[in-house]
């Protein structure tokens, strides 16, 4: 098979990689983002209670940034039809994002605590999990612990229903 022929059927040899233009353009305005956030919050102080959630997050948007448009820069060959596994993968993304959803807007109404396990609860079962065990008590567990940690650290009181 002659190289023309290679490129041809999609096939674009070794060395050739296609940029997903998109999600890097993405990725990297988030990380921009996070970045001028994090340059002002510290321009304004350094205290420790003014950076205490704005700097880690900011560092760990900046290493997905990092990790994620590395991935962007991959060996191309031409997209075909989406399959059935591609559509059921769209599926389950867009029920997390409806899940998310309900979780912010129900943070107030039901408490964080209860619209946290509910969301885990929830995220697991999209994600593929079955067993009922760990349906229930991983998130209570999670949620448990970010709560109280977050209680400890944070003085900002939060509408909780049991914890």
């Amino acid at each position: 098979m002659t190289r023309g022929a290679s490129l041809r059927e999609g096939n674009t040899g070794g060395g050739a990689r296609r940029v997903a233009w998109g999600q890097l353009a993405l990725v990297t305005a988030l990380a921009g983002i996070a970045l001028a956030y994090l340059i002002d919050a510290r321009s304004v102080s350094l205290s420790v209670n003014n950076l205490l959630l704005v700097q880690p997050t900011a560092i760990l948007v900046l290493v997905l940034w990092a990790v994620i448009a590395a991935g962007c820069i991959r060996h191309g060959t031409e997209a075909g039809p989406a399959s059935r596994a591609d559509w059921l993968g769209r599926l389950r993304t867009v029920s997390m994002v409806a899940a998310f959803g309900l979780f912010i807007l129900s943070l107030e109404r039901i408490g964080y605590d209860i619209a946290m396990a509910a969301f885990m609860a929830a995220g697991l079962f999209i994600g593929g999990e079955r067993r009922p065990l760990w349906l229930v008590l991983f998130p209570l567990a999670f949620t448990a612990a970010v709560i109280l940690g977050f209680r400890a650290l944070v003085p900002y009181p939060f509408p909780t229903t049991v914890l």
